[in-house]
């Protein structure tokens, strides 16, 4: 479903962030991709969306990122964004999810029902016409799922999809990512997110992949995680 060809880029000349990364993601995979600040996580995604152009080649379902096939792409990914606020633009939630499907020709009707399906599987139908800026951020989180589910897209882009979320919202978020059967490929630093939600785990440091296995392995190696500036999940301490 996803796939980098001896990938290389560099924000400025000489100073690559990237580094040949080669790497494939099957349909149906749920990837973590972790590693230190810094260490080049952004940037994948970002060329993946084709926010970004490097050497090398990436492909999506088969077909190269590139400027001529960034709409048939984009409609094969979707992509939560860390910052919830940055991806709810409309005043309702309905707003938000109608928008997407619209735009890209689908009817009416056929809009209405895929909101109402993607509300109902999530388990959160009150909060089709809540407006955004009156509901939390666990909330907003998964509203801004909803959103990207509503396009129907073959692979789903998390972005740190924990972060700043309370131990109740943080569970709910994680529940549903485990029953999205979209190809996965989920960036954070909450590792036991990582751990509940992937089976398999690409670890970079200095825009190279030093690990790329069994999250269960990878994330127990408390020599391999110290050594690329992380620690431990919580629920591997002392063992």
């Amino acid at each position: 479903m996803i796939e980098f060809q001896h990938v290389s880029f560099a924000y400025e000349k000489n100073r690559p962030v990237l580094k040949d990364l080669s790497f494939t993601i099957g349909k149906g995979e749920a990837v973590g991709l972790i590693g230190a600040n810094g260490a080049g996580k952004s940037t994948v995604m970002k060329l993946l969306l084709g926010l970004l152009e490097g050497e090398g080649h990436v492909l999506v379902d088969g077909t190269e990122v590139s400027r001529k096939t960034l709409g048939e792409i984009r409609k094969k990914l979707g992509f939560v964004l860390q910052n919830s606020d940055n991806q709810m633009f409309m005043p309702t939630v309905y707003e938000d999810m109608i928008f997407g499907p619209l735009n890209y020709g689908l009817s009416r009707e056929e809009t209405e029902k895929r909101v109402d399906e993607v509300l109902e599987t999530l388990g959160i139908p009150d909060l089709k016409h809540r407006y955004n800026h009156k509901i939390s951020g666990g909330e907003k989180r998964m509203a801004a799922i909803a959103t990207v589910l509503a396009m129907e897209p073959e692979a789903v882009l998390l972005d740190e999809p924990t972060s700043a979320l309370d131990p109740y919202n943080r569970r709910i978020v994680i529940n549903t990512i485990r029953q999205l059967p979209q190809t996965k490929l989920i960036t954070s630093h909450d590792l036991d997110m990582i751990l509940d939600t992937c089976e398999r785990v690409i670890l970079l440091s200095g825009g190279e992949i030093v690990a790329d296995g069994a999250a269960e392995e990878i994330l127990s190696n408390r020599e391999l995680l110290e050594k690329h500036r992380m620690e431990l999940p919580l629920s591997k301490m002392g063992r």
